[in-house]
């Protein structure tokens, strides 16, 4: 791409040449952070913000520096971000197009979205435009022109291709090693220290605590370490919100937001608020779900209207819908009206139904009922039909037609690429979270480390941070030591967050870099949304002038009464003489607008054009037509005008979508500008705590050898009994391992409690849409029928065939489950048999678990169905349960759901318990024909359309009047493996299976299932198993970054490839998918 030319700033701004060429040194030293936190710094100045050619400037080398990063990033969804931030630096001026085409072709290429692609290919021609204006071309020019011509086609050909998405090397990090051998010696010593020794050395004084960090990083490191004591003192919070770009910090959470919006543009603003999209109200998303989307008889509502207003009146509407009207037996008009009742819900579901498209698809009715004298303010104030979407129940075929072929123009994901940027925050914000709590004494004098740090590691993180001022020794009063985990805590200096950070650093730099970028990109998406608000003004202006023609027309046809017909004027020729006055009055923008739209209607325009032409050429073409007959320009007008109303509904939705992918960023951005200052200080804190452990340890190694010297004689005539602070106390203890986790010598009843109801969860089934499965505990009766059926003459051959399915089915359940990585390593910690040889477990674990579930048939018959295995499987695994926690089964698998409904007639709400499942069953039929009738459809939202059919009765017997409702799902235990059982008939075809099986996706979003849960609640597809044609069942599975596949019996594994490939690889042997394990991603 070519250089651009040096900056020449006006009145000889030494700041301005001082600040770009700061930047300039720290972009060629390499430090990017440096040249970030100079170029931030100047931009939120308020005194800089109206100079724009140094903003230019600066926004130019942060793009650069944004495009190298994103060459240098060891992942995808990083690099992504880096490219999107370098966009919309080099859209800030007009000369950089070829740097911008060359970011939206890496954005495009990346994750394979044409809509890049083309935006690369409009920029590109934007470059080559400009230069073609050029006398001559310097070598460096030829240059970046050939590279940009290249770079033209090489879009052109990815889109003619389908856009398809460029293979991704992620680059290997070596992950460091730690040292062993001094970690070691420190667990022999922590192991030897008696229980009160160790709550003290939880108790971290202040005062040696800032002196080590004055030793170590000197003055800055202790004005630091002060600035944050002081401020978490203060705001009793370890975790605040930082503004990277003018490094502010902020609490509450809405006073940074509100700081966002007004000093970082990270909303936009438009001129004027009222032609802004908006999303349907609540009330109005409510009416669409509702459901008895009937036909209404048109000609006796007409009727009705017009002769029996006062009855009309009277109706009664509940939810918005009235059972007054009388219907039409329309089969026809029936099933488009159901169409465009699922396509309405999906659009409220999405947040993309506009007002704008709501009041479109209403003046079909007032437009048929204006025909037989009803008006407009009829139907809104006395009927109130058009406050309601039973109003389009009163549309005829053609016009429902008109309404689903734009409905099905509307796209329901913009291809953006928001989730790789969502992946890409949640990645560096993970590395800011932290698990333990610290809290203060009472004199603020000491920090109070996580008493659960004797006992064990800590499983959950603490995202509020707040902080208490505690007596510490009520504190660690009952707090009960066991294990070494202290020591492999304060050993572990791994950090998924920035490496580059480190104490004690401006707290602003943290992140800085993909913070900016982040920025960058909420900030490219209000760009695009004003873009688009700017195009809905052309279109409304545009359609004003058309109105304006009308009116003109109007006005003519008004005259030709009083008139002789010989001095009638032609509306071509009248509208030609009023593009003459208005461009002699005022050129404006309205001005041109209007000759626009009376040029496209006189030359009959096949659609609306707004190129600004030049005036003069304009009239000239608007006169050649002043001899054009009154009906051709009526209905060219007409036309015209219908097209620009189909346009502005669509507008508007792509406009939500835009808003959207902001509101989804900028809760990015939130997320990644909170900081938690734990996460900042326990590294020299647990480096001041190993200096202190270490010193202790050396003193007792000391004692140790000098008492024995002289006592080494009467070595056996000591007491058993010896100080905590020896080393050798624990070698000497005889260690029972359990066969979950240690027992704590110091735990009585609590701990037995927990195991007793542990022991007594109740059962749990597999939840479905259709037949949905529970739990039998009745395995003696089953035990009996089972050995009755053993004894049946003539069944031999028949109980094989069962018997062998029933093998293979379990088997390979055993394996799909077994490839979900937090189960088995959850298995073998808990599993005492394999504990003596790590290198075979994977193998002796299937082995073990299958011959387990094989000789102990009590709950799996050989007729059992696929929901039924799943169910006993994990039924049987009671196995790892300890008194400390849950089993295996209740943390990892079991989901608690319970059903809300709200009575449209009643307004009762039933309280119904909770439910307690695996997952769920959904047909195949059901995820079939959803798919082929909506084609672009993800499969978490045909999940979501088959379950909003379900309905519940309100409930007679607590007061209800028994009508039937919709039912919400609301789920409060979310679980770390999801699981989808999909139910087949016997003989599919493989076109069926085909279409099924495309319809499954490798990743779900589970808050388009469950309501209340947050937004882009990942889980992914890590392993299924299928059956084939001979009833043989196979498992897929997904490892080392592609999938295989394993066979009952089968020694080796058959690779299968990607995604694509695992489809087609079900479609060719007819594999159909029956068992889905998904796993979550956070």
């Amino acid at each position: 791409m070519e250089t651009p030319p040096p900056f020449v700033f006006e009145d000889n701004d030494e700041d301005a040449q001082q600040i770009v060429q700061l930047s300039a040194d720290y972009i060629a030293q390499g430090d990017h952070i440096k040249a970030l936190e100079a170029i931030e710094t100047w931009i939120s100045s308020a005194h800089n913000k109206n100079k724009h050619e140094v903003a230019d400037v600066l926004s130019f080398q942060q793009g650069q520096i944004f495009f190298q990063q994103a060459k240098r990033a060891d992942n995808s969804d990083a690099k992504f971000a880096f490219l999107l931030a370098s966009v919309e630096c080099f859209s800030e001026n007009d000369g950089f197009s070829s740097f911008c085409a060359a970011s939206f072709f890496g954005l495009g290429n990346l994750i394979g979205s044409p809509l890049y692609l083309k935006k690369a290919i409009v920029k590109a021609k934007e470059y080559l435009t400009v230069t073609e204006s050029f006398d001559s071309l310097t070598s460096q020019e030829e240059k970046s022109r050939r590279d940009v011509e290249s770079l033209l086609r090489a879009a052109e050909s990815r889109i003619a291709a389908g856009s398809p998405v460029e293979p991704w090397e992620p680059k290997v990090r070596e992950e460091s090693k730690k040292s062993k051998i001094e970690v070691e010696g420190l667990r022999l010593y922590w192991s030897g220290l008696n229980v009160e020794i160790k709550r003290r050395f939880l108790e971290v004084s202040i005062a040696d605590f800032t002196s080590y960090v004055e030793r170590f990083f000197g003055t800055d490191g202790r004005d630091a370490l002060d600035k944050v004591l002081a401020s978490t003192r203060k705001d009793k919070r370890w975790r605040v919100w930082v503004c990277r770009s003018c490094s502010k910090e902020f609490l509450p959470l809405k006073k940074f937001k509100n700081h966002l919006e007004k000093e970082h543009a990270v909303k936009f603003k438009p001129s004027t608020a009222e032609h802004m999209a908006q999303v349907v109200d609540e009330a109005w998303a409510g009416m669409i779900r509702v459901a008895g989307w009937e036909p209404v008889d048109r000609a006796a509502a007409v009727e009705m209207i017009k002769n029996r207003i006062e009855s009309v009146k009277a109706f009664v509407y509940e939810n918005g819908w009235s059972r007054d009207w009388q219907l039409a037996a329309d089969e026809e008009r029936g099933k488009l009206l159901k169409e465009i009742r699922l396509l309405l819900v999906l659009f409220c579901e999405r947040k993309i139904l506009s007002c704008g498209l709501r009041d479109w698809m209403m003046r079909f009715l007032i437009k048929y009922f204006a025909r037989f004298g009803v008006s407009e303010h009829i139907l809104t104030t006395e009927c109130c039909l058009v406050e309601t979407p039973q109003s389009i129940c009163f549309l005829e075929r053609s016009e429902l037609e008109q309404i689903l072929d734009l409905l099905k123009r509307i796209k329901c994901e913009r291809e953006d690429g928001r989730e790789v940027i969502c992946r890409a925050v949640e990645n560096f914000y993970s590395g800011t979270r932290v698990k333990e709590k610290i809290d203060f004494d009472k004199q603020f004098s000491s920090l109070l480390l996580d008493k659960r740090l004797l006992r064990c590691e800590i499983a959950q993180f603490d995202d509020e941070g707040t902080v208490s001022f505690l007596n510490p020794s009520d504190h660690y009063a009952k707090a009960h030591a066991r294990g070494d985990d202290m020591v492999s805590w304060l050993a572990d200096h791994s950090s998924s967050g920035d490496e580059r950070f480190r104490f004690p650093r401006p707290v602003r730099t943290h992140n800085l870099d993909i913070w900016v970028a982040v920025l960058r990109a909420v900030q490219f998406t209000c760009r695009t949304l004003g873009t688009k608000y700017a195009k809905k003004l052309l279109m409304l202006g545009y359609d004003a002038g058309l109105v304006d023609a009308i009116n003109l027309c109007v006005t003519e046809n008004k005259k030709r009464l009083s008139v002789p017909e010989h001095q009638w004027n032609k509306y071509a020729s009248l509208l030609g003489d009023e593009c003459e006055r208005k461009r002699e009055a005022k050129d404006s923008h309205n001005t041109r607008l209007f000759l626009c739209s009376v040029r496209d209607a006189l030359e009959d325009a096949p659609h609306p054009t707004f190129d600004f032409p030049d005036l003069e050429d304009c009239l000239k073409r608007i006169h050649g037509h002043k001899d054009l007959s009154d009906e051709v320009v009526l209905k060219s007008i007409d036309r015209l005008r219908s097209m620009v109303s189909d346009k502005v509904p669509l507008l508007d939705t792509k406009m939500l979508l835009v808003e959207n992918s902001r509101i989804s960023l900028f809760n990015d951005l939130i997320k990644l500008s909170g900081f938690d200052y734990r996460s900042y200080i326990l590294p020299p804190l647990k480096e001041f705590l190993l200096e202190v452990m270490h010193i202790a340890a050396a003193e007792a190694d000391l004692l140790l050898e000098e008492e024995k010297k002289p006592q080494s004689k009467k070595k056996k005539h000591r007491s058993d009994k010896k100080p905590s602070t020896s080393m050798s106390g624990p070698l000497d203890k005889t260690v029972e391992h359990e066969h979950c986790a240690n027992l704590d010598p110091q735990g009585t009843s609590p701990s037995l409690q927990t195991t007793e109801k542990d022991s007594m969860e109740p059962d749990k089934g597999l939840s479905g849409e259709r037949n949905p499965l529970e739990i039998s505990s009745n395995t003696v009766d089953e035990e009996e029928a089972a050995q009755g059926r053993q004894n049946m003459p003539g069944e031999e051959s028949v109980l094989r065939e069962g018997a062998a399915r029933c093998n293979s089915a379990l088997d390979m359940t055993l394996k799909a489950l077994l490839n979900i990585k937090i189960l088995k390593e959850d298995l073998m910690q808990n599993e005492k048999p394999f504990h003596e040889d790590w290198t075979q477990v994977p193998e002796l674990l299937h082995s073990y678990l299958l011959s387990d579930l094989l000789t102990s048939r009590d709950a799996i018959s050989m007729s059992s169905d696929t929901a039924e295995i799943v169910v006993s499987i994990l039924e049987s695994w009671h196995i790892c349960k300890s008194p400390e926690r849950e089993s295996l089964v209740t943390r990892l698998f079991t989901l608690e759901e319970y059903e809300r409904m709200s009575c449209s007639r009643c307004r009762q709400k039933p309280n119904y318990p909770e439910q307690s499942s695996y997952g769920i069953v959904v047909a195949a039929d059901s995820i079939r024909d959803l798919k082929c009738a909506f084609g672009n459809i993800k499969f978490e939202d045909i999940l979501k359309m088959i379950r909003m059919e379900d309905k519940m009765l309100c409930d007679l017997k607590i007061g209800g009047c028994g009508k039937e409702n919709f039912v919400h799902h609301k789920i409060t235990r979310c679980p770390t493996i999801f699981t989808i059982v999909v139910q087949w008939e016997k003989h599919e075809t493989e076109k069926e299976i085909s279409e099924t099986t495309k319809a499954l996706d490798r990743e779900i979003d589970m808050s388009r299932l469950y309501e209340d849960l947050e937004p882009n609640t990942k889980y992914r597809l890590v392993s299924m198993v299928g059956c084939g044609e001979d009833e043989e069942h196979i498992c897929l599975a997904y490892e080392k970054d592609r999938w295989v596949g394993v066979r009952h019996d089968a020694f080796t594994e058959e690779a299968v490839g990607n995604w694509e490939s695992v489809i087609r690889f079900c479609v060719e042997r007819k594999v159909r998918p029956k068992i889905l394990f998904y796993e979550a991603t956070h």
